[in-house]
């Protein structure tokens, strides 16, 4: 038998595919770890927030977790007549009764459908506690103060109770700012 002479083992070729593999896969690695290094050292430095997401119609608004006292199903709303529109009405919770906003309205939002579980999170900022009506609460996470930008102009009436937005277009209200908005107070007169 007699060998060909143009024989080429198949080991090279293979180890020639391998390194080219390498070698084109090697800059998206680099990459990957310069960003996992990033986000570790980002995560350490600048002040971190615990938010809660609330979901309203297609929106979703944050809260920071310490101004949240519970999150209750929306179970039984009292109406009170001759109160803004905004205003669900009151809610018992453990034995004290809350007044209710439905942010959705309040905010002016289009309105969303019919939400079968609607939530109230109590929320409470300078002595006054408030029920905020939202479709669902999403999650409670961690958001750097310094990721949140300036709120976004939209011409809305309330655009002063968003304190910002992050960039995931996560709404992050103010809640002194929207506790102390005159439009919420009902006086004898206007009843």
């Amino acid at each position: 038998m007699s060998e060909p002479q143009d024989f080429i083992p198949a080991a090279p070729a293979a180890e020639l595919v391998a390194q080219a593999a390498v070698e084109d896969i090697t800059p998206i690695l680099e990459e990957r770890a310069a960003a996992l290094s990033r986000s570790s050292e980002d995560a350490e430095s600048g002040e971190t927030i615990g938010m809660v997401v609330l979901v309203v119609g297609d929106e979703r608004y944050a809260v920071e977790v310490q101004d949240v006292q519970e999150i209750e199903p929306l179970d039984k709303v009292t109406p009170i007549p001759g109160t803004p529109a905004f205003w669900t009405g009151v809610v018992n919770l453990r034995g004290s009764m809350y007044p209710v906003l439905d942010i959705e309205r309040y905010l002016g939002l289009p309105a969303s459908e019919g939400v079968e579980h609607p939530k109230v999170a109590l929320v409470s900022r300078a002595g006054l506690s408030v029920g905020l009506l939202v479709d669902e609460v999403a999650e409670i996470r961690k958001v750097r103060s310094s990721e949140i930008g300036p709120p976004v102009a939209d011409g809305s009436s309330k655009a002063e109770v968003v304190r910002g937005v992050t960039p995931d277009m996560l709404s992050v209200l103010d809640l002194e700012a929207l506790l102390s908005d005159p439009a919420l107070v009902v006086d004898d007169e206007s009843a």
